[in-house]
């Protein structure tokens, strides 16, 4: 003996929906042809812009380390200087 209830299909008491009719089908398009007056762009742009953002970076990093190199002279120079005032005072 089984205990278990067995799913009863559902009716509300309607008669069944009609189906949906049938999708018409579709008349075969002729192919499109390609635009003229646009160039076709292509995977050259691309490399353009990577090597011109690569040529910016490049650019960007020589400059932050020459603007360091450049700190690092004036400070060794002002250092030098400096001492060689107080040297001046102490003779």
């Amino acid at each position: 003996m089984s205990f278990v209830r067995k799913p009863r299909p559902y009716s509300s008491g309607l008669p069944p929906a009609p189906l949906p009719p049938m999708p018409r089908p579709r008349p075969e398009r002729a192919p499109r042809r390609p635009r003229v007056g646009r160039p076709q762009l292509g995977r050259s742009s691309w490399a353009g812009a990577v090597s011109a953002l690569a040529g910016l970076g490049a650019l960007l990093v020589l400059l932050v380390g020459l603007s360091g190199l450049w700190n690092q002279v004036a400070r060794d120079w002002q250092f030098r200087s400096a001492a060689a005032g107080v040297l001046d005072v102490v003779r």
